[in-house]
């Protein structure tokens, strides 16, 4: 176990935020976290981490040149205007979805660091409705870069924190626990220069 692993157990409906800022010192000191969303428990650190972004990609098996992009969290509608192409088709369908769970995939904008884009050069964002991944957000004054816990082939569920804890207190420093979750992934959606949109995956959140 790292001589430095914190659990922090948070009320998920009401989240203490004094409770909340050994989570945000970790990720602003460019640590990997462990804490609850609207999908199940995931992983992340902070955007402007590049040993975060390293570590997460380490963690999750996601390489450079992965088709797959790596997501961030972000706090409102504006903030993923910022760092995702998005004309007045895809606008219309993502200010009508969200918040809620959805992830968007998007060609990102020179404001996201080269570190996080895959291939393509695109981004996956999210716009949760839960309160402690907006909590997070908000007090880092920054995205929140994002991956969801996969199980190992034993492991088909990863919803208890003890047994996540066990599994991670080595690679991490720190995890917050809001109870026992079931993973239910986010729908994601893929948007092109055209505003068409393509269903990568049909998850949790409603089909547009």
């Amino acid at each position: 176990m790292s001589k430095n692993f914190q659990r922090l157990r948070i009320d998920p409906e009401r989240p203490d935020p004094r409770k909340m800022q050994p989570a945000v010192d970790a990720l602003r000191r460019g640590c990997v976290i462990l804490y609850p969303t609207d999908t199940g428990y995931a992983l992340g650190c902070a955007l402007s981490s590049a040993k975060g972004i390293s570590e997460l990609r380490r963690l999750k098996g996601i390489h450079a040149k992965h088709a797959k992009p790596l997501t961030m969290l972000v706090e409102t509608l504006n903030d993923m205007g910022r760092y995702g192409v998005m004309g007045n088709t895809a606008f219309r369908v993502v200010r009508r979805l969200l918040p809620g769970p959805y992830t968007m995939v998007l060609k990102a904008t020179s404001d996201v660091p080269r570190a996080m884009k895959n291939r393509a050069n695109e981004v996956g964002m999210r716009l949760p409705d839960h309160k402690i991944c907006n909590m997070l957000v908000d007090f880092l004054g920054e995205p929140l870069l994002t991956g969801s816990v996969t199980p190992g082939e034993s492991e088909p569920e990863l919803e208890d924190p003890a047994e996540l804890e066990s599994r991670y207190n080595r690679e991490i420093d720190l995890m917050i626990d809001s109870g026992h979750l079931w993973p239910e992934p986010s729908t994601v959606l893929r948007f092109d220069e055209l505003g068409d949109i393509e269903i990568l995956r049909a998850g949790q959140g409603a089909l547009p």
